[in-house]
C-alpha cells in the first residue's frame, strides 16, 4: 500500500510540472497531497529525479524528442518510475506517436492503478 501511495505521490510530481503546459480549460487535479509528493520526491535517487526535472523542463521548452529521452534514462534507472511513463506518454502524443504514447500510458497505468490523473475515457475521464 505504501509503494502505490509513493507512486501516486510521484506522479503528482509530473503533474504539477505539466500545469505550465496545460490550457486553461483543463481540469485541475486536486488529488494531489504536496506534502506526500515532496516526500516521495526525497526517498527517489538523485539522479532519476534530475532526469525527470530535465524530461519536465524540456517539455515545458517544447523539446519533446529531449524530454522523451530524459524520461527514458529514467527509466534505465527506474523501470517502474510512474512519473517516467507519463512523462514519455506526454513527449510521444507530442511527437504525434500515438502508439508509443499508448504503450507508455498503458504502463503508467499498470504502476499506479486508479491514479486520476492517468485513467482513460473507459475509466469515465
Amino acid at each position: 500500500m505504501r509503494e502505490h501511495a509513493a507512486r501516486l505521490a510521484a506522479l503528482g510530481l509530473l503533474a504539477a510540472a505539466f500545469a505550465a503546459a496545460c490550457r486553461p480549460d483543463d481540469q485541475p487535479t486536486r488529488s494531489i497531497d504536496p506534502d506526500a509528493a515532496q516526500r516521495t520526491r526525497a526517498e527517489m535517487p538523485e539522479e532519476l529525479v534530475a532526469h525527470l526535472d530535465s524530461g519536465n523542463a524540456a517539455y515545458r521548452a517544447h523539446d519533446f524528442e529531449r524530454a522523451r529521452d530524459e524520461y527514458r534514462a529514467a527509466l534505465a534507472i527506474d523501470s517502474t518510475a510512474t512519473p517516467a511513463w507519463f512523462g514519455v506518454f506526454m513527449a510521444e502524443r507530442a511527437l504525434g506517436n500515438a502508439e508509443a504514447a499508448e504503450e507508455a500510458l498503458t504502463r503508467a497505468r499498470n504502476l499506479a492503478p486508479g491514479a486520476s490523473l492517468i485513467r482513460g475515457e473507459e475509466d469515465g475521464t
